[in-house]
Parts: structure tokens; C-alpha cells; sequence
């Protein structure tokens, strides 16, 4: 078996994806995420993970993130807005960082593909 493995970033990677449930009905303020994703690499202790996800148009509000992400977006938007009312946008080929306990709003603008790293200890 190798140790290398590619990562579709394509419609293979989409037609692969498995139906996932990150965003509760807790959080959930607006739309229908209908997520999908794929694991890419986990680690034995399943607290690192490497993963693409999509997500339909929908907002949230997180009240506090469970870990530290790293995340560069393939397709769509997503507009996050901090507490402090400070807004970012990202599209494709943007990355950011969200660390563990960022607290607002999460919103997916326009239909999302992206790929990300997370710790969540």
C-alpha cells in the first residue's frame, strides 16, 4: 500500500462524498446544508483529520468551535462574522483559520466545496 495519495479537488471527489452532520439543529439558523464529505486521512486517535466538505446555502451560529482549522475553499462562498461584528468572505482559492472556540456566525453564501485540516482535541 502506498503512503501518497491524491486528492480529488474535481466532480470525482463530489460523487465520492457520504452524507455528514456537523451543523445541529442547535446552531442551525437559516437553510439546508445537506452536507456531504470525505475523510482524506484520520489519525489513529481520530482527533486529526484531513477532509473535503460541501454544504448547500445555510447559517449557523456557533457558539463556540470545537477545535483548529485550517480550510481553503474550492467552490462557493462563505462569510464568517465574528462576535466583534468583523466580517470575512472567502471564495475559491481563498484559505483562513478558525481556532478552537471562535464564537459567531458561519455562513454558507452560495453552494460550498472545501477542503480542510482539523485538531479538535
Amino acid at each position: 500500500m502506498t503512503a501518497v495519495h491524491p486528492i480529488p479537488t474535481d466532480a470525482e471527489n463530489i460523487a465520492a462524498m457520504t452524507p455528514s452532520a456537523y451543523v445541529t439543529a442547535d446552531t442551525l439558523r437559516a437553510g439546508d446544508p445537506q452536507e456531504h464529505e470525505m475523510v482524506h486521512l484520520s489519525s489513529g486517535d481520530e482527533k486529526f483529520t484531513v477532509g473535503s466538505w460541501r454544504a448547500e446555502p445555510y447559517r449557523e451560529f456557533i457558539e463556540s468551535y470545537p477545535g483548529d482549522e485550517y480550510t481553503r475553499v474550492l467552490e462557493g462562498t462563505v462569510t464568517l462574522t465574528a462576535d466583534d461584528g468583523i466580517a470575512h468572505t472567502f471564495g475559491p482559492g481563498d484559505a483562513f483559520t478558525l481556532t478552537r472556540g471562535w464564537r459567531g456566525e458561519y455562513r454558507v453564501d452560495e453552494p460550498l466545496l472545501k477542503q480542510f485540516a482539523i485538531y479538535v482535541p
